[in-house]
């Protein structure tokens, strides 16, 4: 028996050998049409059925419905996995923050917003620690920090925070921030340039 695919369907054909002629070796070979199947049916038809003989039954049982069985398990499989995989996910994630990094240069969004996806970015599970909570060895904590400025530098000379209002600017968000960075920087006992200062790299104000 032959099978020809056309489409999504496969046609069953039986050969038969056509002498040319009595005690003739020569002849040819003809085709009989004996019905069609799915290409991806998982049983075969009862109809069909009865039109083959069980060596043919056997047969496309082993060639179509077997395959399109196991194939239809591997989707199903593979269906599961994309639903709980968390990959796809993240890239289709970073595509689009990569998109929004490019519109914000033009149209700045809320602090709220990033917060809240960074937020949610440390919840992820990782299988390794994250190179940016983990600082090994050869972490510089100062360098970062003065990544961190020229960040922020960069990112209010973009308009991220807009214009300061013209009234009540101690009462914003920003001017706290600052107050903060400033105290950090250059302010108490706990103040990096006191650290600085009891390590010997930077020298003590006068007076």
């Amino acid at each position: 028996m032959h099978l020809k695919r056309r489409g999504n369907r496969i046609s069953l054909y039986r050969s038969h050998w056509i002498p040319k002629g009595p005690d003739v070796p020569h002849g040819y070979t003809q085709q009989t049409y004996v019905g069609s199947i799915e290409a991806d049916a998982t049983s075969l038809p009862n109809e069909l059925s009865l039109l083959l003989t069980p060596t043919e039954c056997a047969m496309v049982e082993r060639r179509i419905v077997v395959p399109a069985k196991l194939e239809k398990e591997a989707a199903k499989q593979r269906a599961l996995q994309h639903e709980v995989d968390p990959v796809w996910r993240l890239s289709e994630a970073l595509r689009l923050v990569e998109e929004a990094a490019t519109h914000s240069l033009t149209s700045g969004v809320s602090a709220v917003r990033t917060e809240r996806l960074l937020s949610a970015l440390k919840k992820v599970r990782t299988l390794e620690p994250s190179p940016v909570a983990h600082h090994g060895p050869a972490a510089d904590p100062l360098q970062d920090a003065l990544k961190a400025i020229k960040s922020a530098t960069d990112a209010v000379q973009r308009g991220r925070y807009g214009r300061a209002p013209t009234s009540g600017v101690r009462k914003t968000p920003v001017f706290r921030r600052w107050t903060e960075i400033l105290a950090a920087v250059d302010g108490g006992d706990n103040s990096l340039l006191r650290a600085l200062q009891s390590a010997g790299f930077a020298s003590r104000r006068k007076g």
